[in-house]
């Protein structure tokens, strides 16, 4: 748990452009203004001076600084999006070239995974209806890489997962464009087509050396805990235990990006919807697991509480990700409030995050 003793003011006599900030900024109201490791240009050094600022303070005997969280490089991202979609836009087989190509972008995954699990990302941050697959498709790989780290994976087997997930949907390369970006819901029949991606990525695949751990994966994301899937209809354990893991993380992925003939969902609200499923569609070890890995509320995120109050997140139970600490800075009727309010959503069950957005100075 963390528990937030107070705002400590700061002076901007200690801050240079061109240097690393030191500490987590903050506004008077809370507000992040500049994370801790950022570069102070000069456009945020001006701004910064317009500012009274602070650092939070923590009752270290009692409890511990909420642990560092980072978002996934965006560089990083790119490029592994770019490899995605060259691989996707490729009529040959997949050769071994391009597997051990593949393995290399899935090290890359690991290696920024692995050691810091605590990594945000934000889902439709490089989203267009345009690359919407392959952009689902690296964020499927990157969520299940972190329950796979979550469940002690390592080595082949974490890059087997990965590397599964990454190309879990690599069937919809060969399905009719008009159908994948169809700006309506789907017919029976488009559905049906739908449908037949599993067994098309494994047809894709399955002459290229991969494993046989790989194309369970690519066949099965869409079977269900209780049967209720396709292709096979397997049920339970009959379903390998990674193509369970990319079956959540393909499902939570789909529900938060935008489509031509919907808009996503928010993380939080998607997550109920995993986490109602668990038991039925999902095995409930992995939603648990699953559920663990999410970063719902970066700190510095500007929430609106069902009261009506709103603040900032100043701390998150990473076991409970959708009951963050809030330090409330406007009430119910909009005014400010001077004196230092957090609230523990984990405490206090009346309240809940009705909306979020966020407002970190970049």
């Amino acid at each position: 748990m963390v528990l937030i003793t107070k705002l400590e003011p700061l002076t901007m006599n200690s801050f240079e452009i061109g240097e690393l900030s030191e500490l987590d900024l903050y506004d008077i109201q809370g507000v992040l203004l500049l994370s801790k490791g950022k570069p102070i240009t000069t456009k945020i050094h001006e701004l910064l001076l317009q500012r009274k600022l602070y650092t939070l303070q923590y009752d270290l005997e009692n409890s511990h600084p909420p642990n560092e969280e980072r978002r996934f490089p965006s560089s990083e991202y790119r490029f592994i999006v770019g490899y995605v979609r060259k691989v996707f836009e490729s009529v040959c087989l997949f050769s071994s070239t391009r597997l051990i190509d593949s393995f290399a972008i899935v090290d890359k995954i690991i290696n920024e995974l692995e050691g810091n699990s605590r990594v945000y990302i934000d889902f439709n941050e490089f989203r267009n209806f345009d690359n919407y697959t392959y952009i689902h498709s690296v964020n499927v790989a990157l969520l299940a890489t972190l329950v796979g780290l979550k469940m002690g994976f390592s080595g082949q087997k974490l890059r087997t997962l990965s590397m599964g997930a990454m190309f879990h949907d690599l069937g919809k390369s060969s399905l009719p464009l008009e159908i994948l970006n169809k700006p309506s819901g789907l017919n029976r029949e488009e559905f049906t087509i739908i449908k037949k991606h599993p067994e098309m990525g494994e047809e894709m695949l399955k002459y290229s050396n991969i494993s046989k751990e790989i194309l369970s994966i690519v066949r099965h994301h869409h079977e269900r805990w209780n049967g209720e899937g396709y292709p096979d209809g397997l049920r339970q354990r009959a379903i390998t235990t990674n193509a369970q893991i990319v079956a959540v993380a393909d499902v939570f992925d789909a529900l938060v990006a935008d489509r031509p003939y919907r808009k996503g969902l928010p993380p939080y609200h998607a997550l109920e919807i995993i986490v109602a499923g668990s038991g039925k569609d999902f095995d409930q070890e992995i939603v648990h697991c699953f559920e663990q890995c999410l970063i719902l509320y970066p700190q510095g995120s500007i929430v609106t509480l069902n009261t009506g109050e709103m603040g900032t997140v100043v701390g998150i139970h990473y076991n409970y990700p959708s009951r963050p600490l809030i330090r409330i800075f406007f009430d119910k009727n909009g005014k400010f409030v001077n004196e230092e309010l957090i609230c523990d959503l984990l405490k206090d069950l009346t309240r809940f995050v009705q909306s979020v957005s966020f407002n970190h100075v970049t």
